[in-house]
């Protein structure tokens, strides 16, 4: 097969994937994706029952108590007694800030601890991984690049929606000077570089990411710093 052809095919694939960003194609994950664009993130273990009420006193209503080892996120420390937090029921309220109750402030819940699991996991998958347009089956491992990032952020307590255009706004920006392990990095793989998102990644460090690519049916490592992708890198965002 010639190059050219190759590319061709290459780019047709991505085509589909473009549906994800756009919400063009009116099937797959541009249909089911919830509006929700804010990724969550679960950083803080409970590790002794402890209730969560309606305010940060002993006398606010308990709301419910959360067990041992349920992932809570922290919105706000109160004060030296209270932490405001966000249960994954949807539930927002108050718990105390005591160090037996929760991992709040543990340097083994770190960022960069983080980051380096989220690579790990990715890796993991290589060669386990089939790419599919529109799908999230996690039973038969069958995803398409934002189903696949969804899968692994899950596993580290981050709430992220399917869909590049949902994911493309989830947590913060961060240049491409910036990158650290644990960043999605987003492109454009349609025809010249214009800047319209349709493809995401897992930045690895080093100048490399993770991604389940059409290309390859599956989970590839490629650079972004030379090579096909340099040229079609539009963003990234960091959402832990």
């Amino acid at each position: 097969m010639s190059a050219r052809k190759s590319v061709s095919r290459q780019l047709m694939a991505f085509g589909l994937c473009a549906a994800i960003g756009f919400g063009v194609i009116h099937m797959g994950q541009a249909s089911l994706t919830p509006t929700a664009s804010a990724a969550t993130v679960y950083e803080t273990k409970v590790t002794y029952g402890v209730n969560l009420r309606t305010s940060a006193s002993t006398s606010g209503r308990v709301i419910r108590l959360i067990p041992t080892g349920e992932n809570i996120h922290v919105i706000s420390k109160v004060n030296s007694y209270w932490l405001k937090v966000k249960d994954k029921r949807g539930n927002t309220g108050y718990v105390s800030a005591g160090d037996q109750y929760t991992t709040y402030g543990d340097s083994s819940s770190s960022v960069g601890s983080k980051g380096a699991r989220v690579v790990d996991i990715a890796k993991s998958y290589m060669g386990r991984v089939k790419y599919d347009f529109g799908t999230r089956n996690a039973s038969k491992l069958i995803f398409d690049c934002s189903s696949f990032t969804e899968f692994v952020f899950a596993k580290v307590g981050v709430d992220l929606k399917w869909g590049t255009k949902y994911q493309k706004t989830a947590g913060s920006y961060v240049s491409k000077g910036n990158l650290r392990e644990g960043d999605l990095v987003f492109f454009d793989t349609v025809g010249s570089n214009n800047k319209a998102i349709n493809h995401v990644g897992i930045y690895i460090g080093g100048g490399q990411f993770i991604h389940n690519t059409p290309s390859k049916n599956g989970i590839a490592i490629n650079s972004l710093t030379s090579g096909w992708w340099p040229g079609h890198y539009v963003t990234a965002r960091r959402v832990l």
